[in-house]
């Protein structure tokens, strides 16, 4: 069975040099935005990491998230979005059930 979330490889290249000195990268889904949720990214130092910490590892990089929003990232790919203006991660994840018209606040299962 291969890692409960994965990581494209556009995302793991993007993130690499980011992380570096870091245990990995930390995943939260914050109440927010027109639907309702926004996931939200930021490095995470070792001595951050604790046992209420998931950690799923694709390509090298550790994603850690609270263990609450397992099966809401089940699944789930991590994504590197880009256009001219904005460069940003996200997921492919087919647990959403919706998303706002900006693609940027989700909402999941209750």
């Amino acid at each position: 069975m291969g890692p409960l979330v994965t990581i494209s490889p556009e995302a793991a290249a993007f993130l690499a040099p980011k992380l570096g000195g870091s245990a990995g990268l930390l995943v939260t889904i914050n109440k927010k935005g027109c639907a309702g949720g926004e996931y939200e990214f930021a490095p995470i130092n070792s001595d951050a990491v604790t046992s209420a910490l998931d950690c799923v590892e694709d390509k090298g990089i550790k994603i850690y998230f609270e263990k609450k929003y397992l099966l809401s990232l089940m699944g789930a790919e991590l994504v590197l979005l880009q256009d001219k203006f904005n460069t940003r991660l996200d997921f492919k994840n087919p647990n959403e059930v919706s998303r706002c018209g900006c693609g940027e606040s989700i909402q999941l299962p209750s």
